[in-house]
């Protein structure tokens, strides 16, 4: 019995030792278990080391009953705290074992564990495998096995021997611990080169086993056993998720990525692009916006981050293609504003610049920003010494060099291929003053929101719209269609450089609306049915806040009244239903505050002044004015239908106010002496005139001024005092006139070009006329045919019987130049306002060709 009893011993001695270390605190009933687990073990040869850091000597009276039997336990007491890092590593080095197990000390092994797991390492003949672990089951205080945790979930369904990097690149992408806690896991002592808990010469903070588990799988395989061979015990003593233990970890974490390349983990692009995401949208998590971007290793992998995505984008500096200024009005919103930031870089188009003007409290945003300045030559960053609140957009505005300009809200997005999309119809069609798009709704998380009044299409495929009818809907429907900032993108040379104005006059809560009014004035709109932007609906918007509901009833009453007075809603039923639709949302709110107890909000001086205003203005009676017989009257008489040449729109065409009926004044005549009274000083000092085909009012009022010297010709005189006058040969000598004024003239001339000329030459030096002619605004030149002789051929080409072309603006413009002239845009409705132009009968698109020489 005694040789049988050495023998064993002798075997026992051959096999490998495994050291179970076991650093414990005061948790003796668990550890109990814990100890007992171990010495149950199929495997013969293991020894035990116990480093116990309690405060009291429970867990060495539990110990002592077990000492006398199992001479395989070593003991030892800490003279003084040391800690689980610390405790751990005294252990590591107190072992005499060529194979290290730890033990929790509220973990428990199954029975065969170790036995398992050495007949990997018996049969690893290339000593590849540098670690051998196997599921791991939750429990709970009482030892019930519980649902499985995210780590915890069998890896695989049969053992299986794994290439370490590939398991470590697994861990640290997902940032997920699939290998286990110290107590999951065998390995070799002698092929932990770093002390345990420590990678890359780093002592990890929290994942303390997960750094050895790397310094491991870096050298070689794993072996992951799928029966389960250990037992993980949650009960409420454990701190695992403890503030300070979730920032350490998150250390620890940024660290395997930054560490792990360099000993072959993700060597892959998109390993390394996944773990470095899964970093960043976890320490957003978990890290308030205050701390996160103060962080430096934070910093360090969001410069990894801004690197990759770099690599993928079409930014060309060098581009031919026209400028795109995107700028950023920013406000204490960091995590929003990179997401939009990035969609911004993402775009396909390739010559963009992006500004950001930063309008914050805090330094959060100048700490955000940082990396990808670094990176990126077209961004460009201003932090403002106080807050410039709706003024920032000008200010963004301002440090912009693009030709074209996109806003894009902190904490909205863009579609990769809005911009692109956008610039291919600046680049393909004329007069575009901007283009905009439907757009999706988002949530604070990003997600699509279902479709509302908000964000209603306004078409079913791509349109292009006339401005001043898609203002008109807007006006009087009281709904933003374009867009918010974000949703447009617009022609600088046709933007006043001042956003949130309309007509010189700045709004707030609805500068948007304003800006794009002002812009529509100008010229055509293109809506692109698909979104290319999305708008966020988050709890730090102020919509719907009761003082900003009410700002926005007010400006909008200004809004439609300034928007009236330059052109919009050109028939005063439109403009009434407009006002009326305001003061009926207006009932709405006040209806509502009533039901909600929050009249005294609404109470104030400014509303009651804004309603009486719009209502004021809803009964206002427009009435009419002609200068030359000095009468009012409800309106003028339409010219006669035989003028109408619908094939064209014409720039100056006021078909239902051209007569007074008093005195048959013509529309023309009130213009060019409205202009004459406001803007020259012609009738209040000495000028020689010379009038070609004089209007009967106007040259009637000329002749009343005897500080005139007038002279009005014509090539078949009406009476004795007109002369005879041929355009293309007028027989005064050169520099005669102060001022010329030929109206609706050239049309007729053929050689409408000696014409000009004859009018330069007999012009002062520092002399000023009038040149006018119909202009055509829907075609792009200047169409004539010597061809076309017979009148009745003329009626159908050029609108009357007698005229020899059909001018454009740009064309007419052209010749006037190429004759000598220097040539001025005089528009009333934008001199005088539309009130004063529509009170003579005139419009918003009447314009005076003034020449200089």
């Amino acid at each position: 019995m005694r040789n049988r009893i050495e023998r064993i011993e002798e075997v026992v001695e051959q096999l490998p030792l495994v050291s179970v270390l076991i650093p414990t605190y005061n948790r003796p009933r668990y550890f109990e278990k814990a100890l007992c687990s171990v010495l149950e073990q199929t495997y013969p040869n293991i020894e035990i080391i116990v480093g116990d850091d309690s405060t009291n000597d429970e867990t060495e009276k539990v110990l002592q009953k077990y000492l006398c039997d199992h001479l395989n336990i070593i003991y030892i007491k800490n003279r003084s705290t040391l800690g689980q890092f610390e405790n751990a590593l005294m252990l590591f080095h107190e072992a005499n074992g060529e194979y290290i197990n730890f033990l929790m000390d509220d973990d428990i092994f199954h029975v065969n564990k170790i036995e398992k797991m050495m007949k990997y390492f018996f049969n690893d003949l290339d000593n590849e495998i540098k670690l051998v672990t196997s599921h791991r089951q939750v429990i709970d205080d009482k030892g019930k096995e519980l649902r499985h945790i995210y780590s915890t979930v069998r890896l695989f369904e049969e053992d299986t021997i794994i290439e370490g990097i590939e398991l470590g690149n697994k861990v640290i992408v997902d940032q997920k611990n699939y290998i286990g806690e110290p107590t999951t896991v065998l390995f070799r002592k002698n092929e932990l080169l770093e002390p345990y808990g420590i990678f890359d010469k780093r002592r990890y903070l929290c994942n303390v086993d997960i750094a050895s588990w790397l310094s491991l799988l870096s050298e070689g395989k794993a072996v992951y056993i799928a029966e389960t061979l250990s037992y993980f015990r949650l009960h409420p003593d454990q701190q695992l998720n403890e503030s300070n233990k979730m920032m350490d970890g998150l250390e620890d974490f940024s660290h395997s990525i930054i560490a792990g390349e360099k000993y072959g983990f993700l060597s892959n692009e998109k390993d390394l692009d996944k773990a470095i995401t899964n970093f960043l949208d976890y320490a957003r998590r978990i890290v308030p916006s205050s701390i996160l971007y103060t962080l430096d290793y934070y910093q360090k992998i969001r410069g990894k981050k801004i690197n990759i995505e770099k690599k993928k984008q079409h930014i060309n500096n060098n581009s031919s293609l026209p400028k795109v200024s995107i700028l950023i009005p920013a406000y204490n919103r960091p995590y929003y504003l990179e997401l939009a930031l990035n969609s911004a870089l993402n775009q396909t188009y390739g010559n963009i610049e992006i500004i950001i003007s930063d309008d914050s409290t805090n330094d959060e945003v100048n700490a955000m920003i940082q990396p990808y300045l670094r990176e990126y030559e077209c961004i460009t960053y201003v932090k403002n010494e106080t807050p410039l609140v709706a003024e920032n957009f000008n200010k963004c505005v301002e440090l912009a060099n693009g030709d074209y300009i996109n806003f894009l809200l902190d904490d909205d997005l863009f579609h990769h291929e809005k911009i692109e999309r956008m610039m291919k119809y600046f680049l393909t069609l004329e007069n575009i003053s901007f283009v905009t798009s439907y757009r999706e709704l988002i949530d604070e998380n990003g997600e699509i929101l279902p479709p509302s009044t908000l964000n209603m299409k306004i078409a079913k495929e791509t349109t292009l719209f006339e401005g001043k009818e898609l203002g008109n809907y807007m006006l009087k429907n009281l709904k933003n269609v374009v867009g918010e900032p974000t949703t447009v993108l617009f022609n600088r040379n046709l933007f006043d450089g001042k956003f949130g104005y309309f007509k010189g006059k700045a709004y707030s809560a609805i500068n948007d609306i304003a800006t794009w009014l002002d812009m529509m004035r100008k010229g055509k709109v293109v809506y692109i049915h698909e979104p290319l932007s999305y708008f966020r609906q988050h709890s730090g918007q102020n919509q719907k806040q009761m003082h900003f509901i009410l700002m926005t009833i007010e400006e909008w009453i200004e809004l439609i009244i300034d928007a009236y007075n330059s052109g919009f809603l050109s028939s005063e039923s439109e403009y009434k239903e407009s006002l009326s639709y305001c003061l009926e949302n207006a009932g709405f709110i006040v209806k509502d505050a009533v039901r909600n107890g929050e009249l005294d909000q609404i109470y104030n001086e400014k509303i009651k002044k804004g309603l009486n205003k719009l209502v004021a203005h809803m009964f206002e009676k427009e009435c009419c004015y002609c200068q030359y017989c000095n009468q009012q009257f409800e309106k003028f008489s339409p010219w006669p239908a035989h003028y109408d040449f619908p094939k064209y729109k014409f720039e100056m065409w006021n078909k239902d106010t051209g007569i007074c009926p008093v005195c048959n004044s013509m529309d023309r005549e009130r213009l060019y002496r409205a202009y004459i009274e406001t803007e020259t000083d012609l009738l209040n000092r000495n000028y020689t005139m010379l009038h070609i085909a004089p209007e009967a009012k106007l040259r009637d009022w000329f002749n009343e001024y005897k500080n005139i010297t007038y002279v009005c010709g014509d090539l078949e005189p009406k009476d004795p005092l007109m002369k005879e006058i041929d355009v293309t040969r007028i027989t005064y000598d050169s520099n005669t006139f102060d001022v010329i004024l030929c109206s609706h003239v050239l049309e007729h001339v053929p050689d409408d070009d000696k014409a000009m000329r004859e009018l330069y030459r007999v012009l002062k030096p520092n002399g000023w006329g009038i040149i006018q002619v119909p202009i055509v605004m829907n075609v792009d030149f200047i169409i004539e045919n010597e061809l076309i002789v017979t009148p009745q051929l003329r009626k159908l080409a050029f609108g009357q019987e007698d005229h020899v072309r059909i001018y454009n603006q740009s064309g007419f413009i052209q010749r006037l130049m190429n004759a000598g002239f220097k040539v001025e845009l005089y528009n009333i409705a934008e001199k005088q306002g539309m009130k004063s132009a529509r009170k003579f009968g005139l419009s918003e698109t009447d314009m005076l060709y003034i020449v200089r020489k």
